[in-house]
C-alpha cells in the first residue's frame, strides 16, 4: 500500500513536470521576457545613438503570445509572437514599422530592426 502511494506520487510529479514544461512552449511571450543587453544603432527625435555594448532593452509579456519592447532611444512597440522550433518569430506584421524581429531561445538572443521614417532602431543582444 505504501509502495503504491510512493509510485503514484512519483508519476504525478513527473506528469506535472512534463505539463509545466510544455506549457512554456505554448507561451512564447513569457519565454522571451527579460532584459537584453547588446549593441544598438538608431536615431530618435533627431538624436543619433550608437552603442557597441551595454545597451539595454526590456521585453515584457503583454499576454501569452504578445510582447512589449522598450528602450530609451526608440519608440516602444508591441509584437505578436509564436514559437517556431527554437525561435520565437512575429506572427503577423501588425506593426508596419517593424522590419525584422527574432528571438533565438537556445542562445537567449534578440534581434530587431524598427524603421519609422527618420526614427530607426537596430538592436542585437542577449539576456
Amino acid at each position: 500500500m505504501k509502495k503504491n502511494i510512493i509510485y503514484s506520487l512519483a508519476i504525478f510529479a513527473f506528469g506535472f513536470t512534463v505539463l509545466t514544461s510544455c506549457n512554456k512552449d505554448k507561451e512564447p511571450a513569457v519565454t522571451m521576457s527579460g532584459t537584453y543587453v547588446g549593441s544598438f544603432e538608431g536615431s530618435f527625435d533627431e538624436h543619433d545613438t550608437l552603442t557597441s555594448s551595454g545597451y539595454q532593452v526590456l521585453v515584457t509579456s503583454v499576454n501569452d503570445n504578445k510582447v512589449s519592447v522598450a528602450g530609451n532611444d526608440f519608440e516602444n512597440f508591441e509584437v505578436l509572437v509564436t514559437s517556431n522550433g527554437i525561435n520565437v518569430e512575429p506572427v503577423s506584421q501588425a506593426d508596419p514599422y517593424l522590419d525584422d524581429f527574432i528571438f533565438i531561445s537556445d542562445e537567449n538572443k534578440l534581434k530587431f530592426t524598427y524603421n519609422k521614417g527618420i526614427n530607426t532602431a537596430e538592436f542585437i543582444g542577449v539576456r
